[in-house]
């Protein structure tokens, strides 16, 4: 059936561009500075969390209907007939859902509309569907029913009855075209959002907050510990006073653009701690501590502060590379 094979290629082809369009929804979500702000508000992230694992979900089962052999019995027909029609009904709701989650409105079009009231009375409330002033009862004749669709016999007002021939692979097409555009709304309303972030802090570099003399300050360091006579002493104090306060600016950067995830937090608390030990060495505060202990730190000081450079480093190239 030419008609039949053209649509199920749409359908297919249209199920990949959401598929894309849901990876790029998910990479902002997970992105730790707009994570953590979606964090905070625990139901809406779920709502997100939902409706996006939710039209997954009802995607695989469009795929698989279109692939899977239609069965014989007519118990199964009817199953199969009931649970794409849900399918449809489900998706629609959680697209709705995940807009509202992002402050955009879901306009339900008038085939969508169509769609619900198909399944509705199909599978809804046959047995007492009220529309538009009127009650209908809805009866699916098993004799037609098919992987192509199925008739569906109305009754109402004393008496009336009409026939609806619905057609499965139309009803999904259309409710895919729909879904997409609204995915598309989506999924540029982000990205716009990512870009206007980007461009905020493209020419302010993280890898500036790094000077170019913090080798030569952290060597200063050394000279305190392994020659600790006064002058030494007081000079390797104040480097570390501005290492800390170095790195103070840096975690304040990070923060502020959102960029401080819960792994880089960790490392620089340990870093601020293993400097605060150190200061206490030299200052004479921490009996508990040998020249050993303080050339442990130091060592670790200087090796990971190349930690914190690459940290820097990656995030100024993505600001730089996708605006």
């Amino acid at each position: 059936m030419p008609e039949i094979d053209e649509l199920t290629r749409s359908i297919e082809k249209r199920i990949k561009n959401i598929g894309e369009l849901e990876d790029s929804v998910r990479g902002y979500i997970n992105t730790t500075r707009y994570q953590n702000d979606l964090l905070k508000d625990s139901d809406n992230w779920n709502q997100i969390c939902c409706s996006l694992d939710t039209i997954d979900d009802t995607l695989y089962s469009q795929q698989d209907y279109l692939s899977a052999k239609y069965p014989s019995s007519d118990g199964l027909k009817y199953v199969f007939t009931y649970g794409l029609l849900q399918a449809l009904f489900i998706q629609q709701d959680a697209m709705r859902h995940l807009s509202e989650a992002f402050g955009i409105e879901f306009q339900l079009t008038d085939r969508l509309e169509e769609i619900r009231s198909l399944r509705n009375a199909s599978i809804g409330h046959p047995t007492k569907n009220k529309t538009k002033g009127s009650t209908y009862y809805n009866y699916i004749s098993r004799m037609s029913l098919e992987k192509h669709g199925f008739t569906l016999m109305r009754s109402f007002d004393q008496g009336n009855n009409e026939f609806i021939d619905i057609e499965i692979y139309p009803i999904i097409d259309d409710q895919l075209k729909d879904i997409e555009s609204s995915y598309k709304i989506l999924s540029e309303k982000l990205a716009e959002a990512d870009k206007v972030h980007r461009e905020k802090y493209k020419d302010n570099l993280l890898s500036d907050i790094f000077h170019s003399s913090m080798s030569y300050t952290i060597s200063k360091v050394a000279e305190g510990i392994h020659s600790p006579h006064g002058s030494n002493v007081t000079f390797a104090l104040s480097m570390l006073n501005s290492i800390q306060k170095t790195y103070k600016k840096f975690e304040d950067a990070l923060q502020e653009r959102g960029e401080l995830n819960d792994y880089t937090k960790y490392d620089l608390d340990e870093y601020n701690h293993a400097l605060s030990r150190l200061k206490d060495y030299l200052a004479g505060n921490a009996s508990d501590l040998c020249d050993s202990d303080a050339r442990i730190y130091y060592f670790y000081i200087r090796e990971q502060h190349k930690h914190f450079e690459q940290i820097a480093s990656e995030v100024d190239d993505e600001y730089r590379e996708k605006v």
